[in-house]
């Protein structure tokens, strides 16, 4: 398991409730963050280490899953590869679409299997629409709307379009299933609301033309307001404001 973070944290609970999966080892660039990762398993001499590929060879282990931030999935994933190890990623892929295209054809050269989670293709609830679909007839139009406001800490509020690279691919990724479809162009404007706690662009309208001429509307907010985010933003611009009772509310 390389990447100590919350995604990498998550991950090793998923092996470990795996009867068919051994955690054996827990990578991150600060050993301290691994072994306090380690200690989170609940399981035994856990190993850690900092390089995965040497910590990997150490315990003799089959594969590596690389939970690490966007920036890194490219040159840990690349390091295991060429050392021999089948590879799963956490999306994205990679952070740009040249590194994503080196990693395909690594994992060509090499003969070293390498998928990427996709998890919410799995989503019961995804399957049972799409058996819905099957009996009202062909599908002209996919939209899509989504609000989130998690406050994620970490590197996600510093990057430059956590929705797009980090988040967005879920939405996107659900359309083509339902319409058994790719995606031949697409039409995008990303921004970023004035309530919005993260340094990137945080929203995004986007248009998807699909094979057979289909379109998707896909419409995402990462940061949509909750109300005691409005009331704080509310007092801090207003500074002095005094509440006063308004009937049985203030």
């Amino acid at each position: 398991m390389v990447g100590a973070g919350g995604m990498g944290r998550a991950w090793a609970q998923t092996i470990k409730a795996n009867p068919d999966a051994e955690l054996v080892g827990m990578a991150d660039l600060y050993v301290e963050a691994a072994e306090s990762a380690a200690a989170d398993t609940g399981i035994p001499g856990l190993a850690v280490g900092t390089d995965a590929v040497e910590l990997a060879r150490r315990v003799g282990a089959d594969a590596i899953v690389n939970a690490t931030i966007p920036e890194a999935h490219h040159p840990v994933t690349i390091a295991a590869l060429h050392a021999g190890f089948p590879v799963i990623g956490e999306k994205p892929v990679a952070a740009t679409v040249a590194e994503g295209l080196s990693l395909a054809a690594t994992a060509e050269h090499t003969g070293q299997l390498f998928m990427v989670s996709q998890s919410r293709r799995y989503h019961p609830a995804l399957h049972q629409a799409k058996r819905q679909l099957a009996g009202l007839g062909a599908v002209g139009i996919v939209a899509v709307d989504s609000f989130r406001s998690p406050r994620f800490g970490g590197f996600r509020e510093e990057m430059a379009s956590p929705l797009l690279l980090d988040m967005a691919i879920h939405q996107f990724d659900m359309a083509r299933f339902l319409l058994d479809a790719d995606p031949v162009s697409v039409s995008c404007e990303e921004y970023n609301p004035g309530w919005s706690w993260y340094a990137g662009d945080a929203a995004a309208n986007a248009v998807f033309a699909m094979e057979g001429g289909r379109p998707v509307h896909l419409q995402r907010l990462l940061v949509q307001p909750r109300p005691r985010d409005l009331l704080e933003r509310f007092l801090a611009d207003l500074g002095r404001t005094r509440l006063r009772p308004l009937g049985r509310r203030e």
